[in-house]
């Protein structure tokens, strides 16, 4: 694939480059900015690292069942995603991860403790928004960008 994109760059490119302007945008919209956005999205990545490790769900349908299903009862890891590892993913302080994660968790997004560290903890609703709309959209538009791919080969 790498040798793909090296061939059809300038075909290709600027799409991917929509594509991830207007994921951005979305977040940025919903999240209030593009730091807890960021942060966010390595909370996300890690709960659904853990999930792989919980089931073998291949089928999204089945993936946002299992993610709802474990969001409800909690999930066992020994991972724990601290704002020391937070910070060294995203590049910012740790006093601004520290910040983001208090706003996520007043609003229902994330729980913290110092024994547990960052862990997922959306509302209901939230929850909602993120697997039937947020991570919907992105599925669709990645779609979009893998459809573009398939017409240059």
């Amino acid at each position: 694939m790498e040798k793909f994109l090296q061939q059809n760059f300038v075909a290709v490119w600027h799409h991917f480059l929509y594509f991830e302007i207007n994921r951005s945008r979305f977040a940025v919209e919903n999240f209030g900015s593009a730091n807890a956005y960021l942060i966010f999205q390595v909370i996300v990545w890690h709960y659904i690292l853990v999930m792989i490790d919980e089931d073998e769900a291949k089928i999204r349908d089945e993936a946002v069942e299992l993610w709802f299903q474990l969001t409800k009862t909690g999930f066992k890891t020994r991972s724990v995603l601290t704002y020391s590892l937070i910070s060294s993913l995203t590049s910012l302080s740790i006093e601004t991860v520290r910040r983001h994660v208090k706003k996520l968790e007043k609003n229902s997004w994330v729980f913290y403790s110092k024994k547990e560290g960052v862990k997922f903890s959306p509302s209901e609703e939230n929850n909602k928004f993120l697997a039937d709309i947020f991570n919907a959209k992105e599925v669709k538009d990645l779609g979009r960008f893998l459809d573009i791919i398939e017409k240059q080969k």
